[in-house]
């Protein structure tokens, strides 16, 4: 993308002297300063009235972000005393610039102005900036421009706000100008002090200042809508270019100067408040570090109630640190002062926080939003300062002259190699057989010392945001270069990861996601000050064992409807523990209209939203789903106990019934809903608890195919089937379900709506002796004294399911009954006002005006009453954006799921209702609904104790819990992407394609299996084309159908770009695994 850059001319000396005259005002008040008092800003003037002086304001926003609108902050007073002359100088001898050019003339150069041009290529900082630390590939921001689009912006980062960006271990700070899409993704258009324009991701935004810092109507003037469309029709893909026709106005030119200005300033204040913050450290500490820094006495303090040995955490904010430091202790005079959200002392701690990661790391999530640290526990402190003496002490040290070298490290760096280089040999030698541990071994022992040096090789791959660089990972790198002296190998967090596997640290099952996830978790826990989990109680006798603030479980009993003479279904994948839906239908007598009832399980019976459960799995957001293991929401024996749907309930237990939330609509065979749907409290017993694949063979539904390319075992992966037999009886019933959900889904995309997917691969591991480590990165977790060593591989079995359309099969008949349920529990919630989030999606939209077909073409081509796009190619590409989903606190339409329009169709907005077992969401609505009809019956049981959240409650406790199901998406990805990877690269290291050699349960049919080695593929253009600077090509992304994924292909730089859906001859080029999965293939020419 093109720069804008400034070039200084003869009236930069009249800048100069201004920011001189600034420089002498501020240093002229900084006794004011030392006293609590604030410098008069560079946007103020000084009138003199009776000897005193007085401040006039001429730019309140600029004052108000640099003191803080109505702080305590005093205004300072001006000493009306004129400043001390300069001192004589002596004569300089006018020979001496005899031969010096002759100076401007100052008053021919007040004309000129700084001038912006603009020029193509990528300047250096923002090489940097873009450069992506940590898989080694670039990502310059290059993107394809005619595929942009202007959309809504997100709250909290509008047009007009200066924000803070970070990334690749670099800061930038710039105006928003527009939010954008480029290439399908989210962008944010900054204009830098600079005059550069980035496309940024919102993920890099860590602090956003007050909106009133630059005026509305200045930062309007800096672009222009014309500006957009010019760029996104241009072919330089590089969005700014020479060539394009409509270029920046002087108008524009001059808005963006005065901008780069203000942006110069607040870099300029943000020093000299980082330089103030850190001088005045001494006035408020205790300790005897505080000397060494203002941060280091913040977090001797935030640490002070802890054992050096803890490895305990807490949380502080930007604004407590600024506060903490400029209130101290010792100084009774004068107010305290209180630091205003966004203003210059909060984002002056915000900086100097950043700037030590060793101390404070920043919230992983929207930092820009919480503004929230970890503070690191003591005993990390102490870690990371042993073994950097440690590596300092042996890096400088000679190789033939050990004599300096730390003998722990050095230990541990022999034993390291002697695992290393025997698990290699192992794994060399037993290539392709089943995995088996090694327990015979003289392997040496992991001693206390050593898990040290473990634990800094495992930090690295945790703390993976680019926005802090870790403090660990340099050490780690060191540690690494000892352990590998004589390997030419580039050694990068990927490294880590396979000398820790070789090291039997890492083991042979463990993508490490788990860990991931809940080292993430407990950090968000400490900076929500939730504690984090460690036992687990269970449920007996209906009441929580040992554990406070739980509910009896019959506080509501009374107002509980009988639905135990139903029968209910409950349809599931052979491997769920969370059983939370069931299905029952009611016939009414003399007519052809059903009653569906949905019973959803009712954890809410025992669990509050201000119990601990609550909370952490307020954090969570969702359970875990890898392939290694699952995580759930809330503990698992909670789950099993009492509250999935087909436990097993003793008959002294409410007689054997289980308590549910049901909602039940009176249906048509035409799908509309007849009367008003209702929403009660109810019971059921015993339901039938039976498999998709069991429903699906019994209706003789069509169900997705699914091919093996490296084969598998003969029978399936070991997964047991339910055996529960399907009567006659219960056929019928199916039936009825079967072609009632058939009727509401074709009303429900009659008029909007679009479905699509795409071959996919999953991983089955089939021999996997234990789950994977909870948080390898918990430095107080015990890591294995002896290595574990295995000989072998694991056997993966690798699936590619294709799915079939035209008819609904098990799975989507029980989803479009969930369906059912959310819009009737929206439609309960917003006729009676009950705070809930609601979800929605907006129409796409297209992008591209050179597309010869409409939605309405579209969804004309869909097949007929599914919603179903013959062609999803359609949807891929540029062609179209796909705006994400999105919540509120009032109903909303829902496009992408039929629902066009509030009011229209019975719809009166959505909700996620039918798992809340297994989503915070659903629970949440579970608790507000119970609530209301607490309210309603007038219980004798205490308000107080049901009682619902307000909607500032909802929305602060549903946003926090999106974060989380965010972050387990990503995690759910990686990890089957990390699988995925392992199998293709056994593949192309194995003399054959058996996962297991010898095994004579394995098979590979002919008409299904593929050579990755010699093979060549057919790929499939999902996206644009991008430029790729480190392989002097471009790259784009492709789908490999007969592997079911996603990857990129490389080729040279191309004069015509390809079509989505076009294909192409590829082979497999490479595979990573760690630290970040991708397959990459290359254009067979």
């Amino acid at each position: 993308m093109a720069s804008i850059r400034l070039k200084p001319t003869g009236r930069s000396a009249n800048l100069i002297q201004r920011s001189l005259v600034t420089s002498t005002r501020l240093s002229d008040v900084q006794s004011q300063y030392q006293n609590g008092g604030s410098s008069s800003s560079a946007s103020s003037s000084i009138k003199q009235k009776g000897g005193e002086s007085e401040i006039e304001i001429k730019n309140k926003r600029t004052f108000e972000f640099l003191y803080g609108p109505e702080s305590n902050w005093r205004k300072p007073k001006i000493p009306s005393k004129p400043a001390t002359p300069p001192k004589k100088r002596s004569k300089v001898d006018p020979e001496a610039y005899k031969n010096l050019p002759p100076l401007e003339n100052p008053l021919a150069s007040k004309e000129r102005k700084i001038n912006f041009s603009l020029a193509e290529g990528q300047s250096n900082d923002r090489k940097a900036y873009f450069s992506d630390s940590l898989s080694g590939a670039e990502d310059l921001g290059i993107e394809d421009w005619s595929s942009l689009e202007i959309v809504e912006s997100e709250a909290g980062l509008e047009n007009g706000r200066v924000v803070e960006c970070r990334r690749s271990g670099h800061t930038t700070i710039g105006l928003i100008l527009a939010s954008i899409t480029l290439s399908g993704r989210p962008r944010l258009l900054i204009l830098r002090s600079s005059g550069e324009i980035w496309p940024i991701s919102s993920n890099d935004v860590q602090f956003v200042m007050p909106s009133s810092l630059i005026s509305p109507d200045l930062a309007s003037k800096c672009w222009s809508v014309e500006l957009l469309e010019s760029l996104a029709l241009t072919e330089s893909k590089s969005g700014l270019s020479e060539q394009n026709e409509i270029k920046p106005t002087e108008e524009m030119l001059q808005a963006r100067r005065k901008v780069a200005m203000i942006l110069r300033k607040v870099h300029r204040e943000t020093e000299k408040m980082c330089n103030r913050l850190l001088s005045d450290n001494n006035t408020n500490s205790n300790t005897s570090a505080s000397n060494s820094g203002g941060v280091e006495s913040i977090w001797n303090n935030w640490t002070s109630n802890i054992n050096d040995s803890s490895s305990q955490r807490s949380s502080i904010t930007a604004i407590q640190a600024a506060e903490f430091i400029l209130n101290p202790k010792n100084n009774d005079k004068g107010k305290k002062i209180e630091i205003k959200p966004n203003t210059l002392p909060a984002y002056a701690a915000h900086t100097l926080l950043m700037r030590r990661p060793d101390l404070f790391i920043a919230d992983q999530g929207d930092m820009w939003s919480s503004g929230k640290f970890v503070v690191r526990s003591r005993s990390e402190r102490q870690l990371l300062e042993k073994v950097q003496k440690g590596v300092d002490q042996s890096m400088s040290s000679s190789p033939s002259n050990e004599s300096n070298t730390d003998e722990d490290l050095l230990s541990f760096i022999q034993k390291a190699q002697k695992v290393i280089e025997f698990s290699r040999k192992i794994q060399q030698e037993t290539q392709g057989e089943e995995l088996k541990e090694v327990k015979d071994h003289n392997l040496p022992e992991w001693t206390n010392k050593d898990k040290e040096y473990i634990s800094i090789l495992l930090s690295p791959l945790v703390e993976t945001r680019s926005t802090q660089t870790p403090p660990s990972f340099p050490l780690a790198l060191s540690l690494a270069r000892l352990m590998l002296p004589n390997s030419n190998e580039t050694v990068d967090r990927g490294t880590l990861a396979r000398l820790l596997s070789d090291m039997g640290i890492i083991l042979p099952w463990d993508s490490l996601e788990m860990s991931k996830i809940t080292e993430n978790e407990n950090r968000s826990m400490t900076m929500s000050s939730i504690p984090i989990p460690t036992t687990i109680q269970s449920i007996s006798g209906g009441k929580v064992q040992n554990e406070d603030g739980l509910l009896e479980g019959n506080e509501l009993d009374s107002i509980r409807e009988d639905f135990t003479s139903h029968k209910v279904f409950v349809i599931d994948d052979p491997t769920a523990s969370e059983l939370d839906d069931g299905i029952a239908i009611e016939r009414i007598t003399g007519s052809d209209d059903i009653w569906i009832h949905i019973h959803i399980a009712d954890p809410t019976k025992f669990i509050i939203p201000n119990h601990l459960y609550a909370k952490q799995a307020s954090i969570r957001g969702s359970t875990t789903y890898l392939p290694e293991g699952n995580k759930p929401l809330f503990p698992l024996d909670v789950i099993m106990g009492k509250l999935s749907l087909g436990a097993k309930i003793e008959e002294n237990d409410n007689n054997g019934s289980q308590s549910t939330l049901t909602f039940s609509a009176k249906l048509n065979n035409k799908g509309d809903i007849v009367d008003e749907p209702k929403v009660r409290l109810g019971w059921i017993r015993k339901p039938k608890v039976i498999t998709y694949q069991s429903v699906d063979k019994a209706l003789n539904l069509p169900t997705s195919t699914s091919t093996r390319p490296f084969g598998g075992p003969i029978r399936s992966s070991g997964i047991s089937t339910n055996n529960v037999k399907i009567e006659e009886s219960d056929l019928e019933d199916l039936k009825i379900l079967l072609e009632l959900a058939k009727a509401h889904r074709a009303k429900r995309y009659s008029t909007a709506g679009l479905e699509w997917s795409f071959p996919s691969a999953s991983v089955n591991i089939l021999n996997q002796p234990s789950r994977p480590s909870t948080n390898l990165f918990d430095t107080s977790s015990k890591l294995p004294s002896s290595p574990q060593i295995f000989s072998g591989n694991l056997g993966l079995e690798y699936k590619v399911n294709t799915p079939r359309f035209g008819t609904l099969n098990a799975s989507q008949i029980v989803a479009e009954y969930m369906i059912l349920a959310g819009k009737i529990a929206a439609g309960f919630c917003s006729s009676r006002d009950i705070p809930v989030m609601y979800r929605g999606s907006l129409e796409p939209k297209p992008l591209n005006s050179s597309i010869n077909y409409t939605m309405e073409d579209l969804l004309n081509s869909r097949i007929k009453d599914m919603g179903q796009l013959q062609d999803p190619f359609k949807m891929m590409g540029n062609d179209w954006y796909n705006p994400s989903g999105f919540i509120d606190l009032k109903p909303i339409q829902h496009w992408i799921m039929g629902f066009e329009q509030v009011g229209k169709n019975d719809f009166n907005g959505y909700l996620r209702t039918t798992s809340p077992l297994r989503r915070f969401d659903d629970f949440l609505v579970h608790w507000q609904i119970k609530s209301y009809l607490s309210k309603q019956s007038q219980s004798s049981v205490n308000s107080d104790k049901i009682k619902g959240l307000n909607k500032e409650e909802v929305l602060r406790t549903i946003k926090k819990s999106d974060e989380g199901v965010r972050k387990l998406k990503r995690s759910s990805v990686t990890a089957m992407k990390f699988w995925q990877t392992r199998v293709l690269k056994n593949q192309l290291s194995f003399t054959n394609n058996a996962l297991i050699n010898g095994n004579d349960n394995w098979e590979i049919k002919d008409d299904e299996k593929i050579d990755l080695q010699n093979d060549t593929l057919i790929g499939k253009i999902i996206g644009s084309t991008e430029s790729v600077s480190s392989i002097n090509g471009e790259s784009t992304p492709i789908l490999i159908e007969s592997l079911g994924i996603q990857a990129t292909l490389q080729h040279q730089i191309k004069s015509k770009d390809f079509q989505v859906g076009q294909e192409v001859e590829c082979k497999i080029y490479d595979v990573q695994d760690w630290p970040n999965p991708a397959i990459t293939f290359k254009l067979v020419e």
